[in-house]
């Protein structure tokens, strides 16, 4: 009853919401709207390009990391997991004024660049090179600390098998490590692909420039500070997340079994 109340009703009500035309009925205009509007399909694929890019970056930087966090040992581990774990938490607001304080168009770093050499070499925070920087100090760690357990799995007499049977380590890496890790890798991109896509709060700081990026979240957040001209827009934003997510989750969970299924 807890998760019908907190989770199926309120999913519900977004549904009619986003069904709910303003001469009254239901239909699919408001659906049709948005996805005929340029602004909101640049929202959209501004959306899915940044998601697409962080899982992207979080793949190809994190899973050697957290292959080497591996060679390290329990030892080793206990000294940078809790850092990665601050490094998830310290998100939202509270890291996109960090970063403003120290590379934003008044930062600390970027007034001492400029009084030395002159112009500014940092990139607008809110751009797409520039909120790729700052989610990928949360969405980075975080891959690293999904992705250890699952490549824990890697056993280590495999390795000393390929190394009595003279293979090298790139063979066995072809062979034997890369394929059972894959699926793994897969679905932890996905996860960092769909939490990115419902990032809000960080977003929301710094894209509020000409140079900004355009956002699901971040048009659903304005339509309901504003809702002067109702919430159809906004609701039929969110069910589209809804969707995308479902599909991931459905994608993560298929991908994950046929990992669990390989060892």
């Amino acid at each position: 009853m807890f998760g019908i109340a907190c989770l199926v009703l309120p999913l519900l009500a977004l549904v009619k919401s986003s069904l709910e035309l303003r001469a009254g009925g239901i239909g699919f205009d408001n659906f049709v709207a948005v996805l005929s509007s340029s602004v909101d399909r640049q929202a959209i694929l501004g959306s899915l390009q940044f998601a697409a890019i962080q899982a992207l970056l979080c793949a190809v930087i994190g899973t050697p990391l957290a292959l080497a966090m591996l060679r390290l040992g329990q030892r080793g581990r206990r000294w940078w997991l809790p850092l990665m774990n601050v490094a998830t938490s310290f998100g939202g607001p509270g890291l996109a004024f960090a970063f403003l304080l120290l590379i934003g168009t008044s930062g600390a770093i970027t007034m001492l660049w400029t009084q030395l050499f002159g112009g500014n070499p940092f990139p607008s925070l809110g751009s797409m090179f520039g909120l790729n920087l700052l989610s990928l100090y949360i969405h980075l760690p975080m891959y690293v600390i999904l992705s250890l357990p699952s490549f824990g799995m890697l056993r280590p007499e495999w390795w000393e098998a390929a190394q009595v049977s003279r293979s090298s380590r790139f063979r066995y890496w072809r062979r034997v490590g890369f394929p059972v890790i894959a699926p793994f890798i897969a679905a932890h991109t996905l996860q960092i692909f769909t939490w990115s896509m419902g990032s809000y709060a960080l977003p929301y700081v710094v894209t509020d420039s000409p140079q900004s990026v355009p956002l699901i979240t971040v048009e659903i957040g304005r339509d309901l500070q504003s809702a002067v001209f109702g919430l159809e827009r906004a609701a039929t934003f969110a069910v589209l997340l809804m969707v995308l997510a479902i599909g991931t989750m459905w994608l993560y969970r298929t991908i994950q079994e046929q990992g669990a299924k390989i060892l």
